[in-house]
């Protein structure tokens, strides 16, 4: 397998399934041209380390443009855009030119524990206060509205009441850092399966 497969990474925090993104190219056969950050976090240090080209298109200061400059600054020859802890929502036209292109990881069994506000330790917080016997994480393409595009891949975590909601989640990650890779490797392998564009789709 080469490595002609294009993935560009956006990511908000400290880099952790970014990390595990960069650990797989090789033995999946994916390259990652870029990481985009929406503020100054964790994951350029490892961009950096890893010399993988990193841009900080910072929300706040990007305003009402942002939506845009994040569109024009994806590389053209992207096969798959990774959400690794993005908080920041996509918009209908982002979503619309990268339809079927756009993957997230989200640290609940959706629809379960998703939608506005529902990230971190805020997901793992709400499953113990619901008594909820299983908990686990998602990989699911993107669409304009928050966590509720087509589920790919999920993983099913029990639930122990003597750990904290922190350590729930840190279970929870180890998890998702799999199966984001797992989710890559079967787009590239089964593309035709999941109805992608072979280009993005401007309209």
């Amino acid at each position: 397998m080469t490595n002609g497969f294009k993935i560009t990474v956006l990511a908000s925090g400290g880099g952790g399934n970014f990390q595990a993104l960069i650990n797989n190219q090789s033995k999946v056969g994916y390259t990652i041209n870029l990481l985009i950050v929406d503020r100054e976090c964790g994951s350029t240090k490892r961009a950096k380390k890893h010399g993988i080209d990193y841009k900080l298109i910072d929300r706040e200061k990007m305003g009402a443009n942002f939506a845009d400059i994040l569109l024009d600054s994806i590389p053209s020859d992207t096969n798959l855009i990774v959400l690794a802890g993005f908080l920041s929502i996509l918009d209908h036209k982002f979503c619309l030119t990268w339809k079927n292109r756009i993957i997230n990881i989200h640290p609940s069994l959706l629809p379960k524990y998703g939608g506005k506000g529902m990230f971190g330790v805020k997901v793992h917080e709400a499953v113990m206060e619901a008594k909820e016997q299983y908990s686990g994480c998602t990989v699911h393409f993107v669409d304009e509205k928050i966590d509720n595009g087509k589920i790919l891949l999920q993983h099913v975590v029990k639930v122990d009441y003597n750990e904290s909601p922190w350590e729930l989640g840190g279970r929870i990650y180890k998890e998702e850092n799999r199966i984001l890779v797992e989710a890559v490797k079967i787009i590239m392998e089964h593309e035709n399966l999941f109805e992608i564009n072979p280009k993005p789709v401007c309209e």
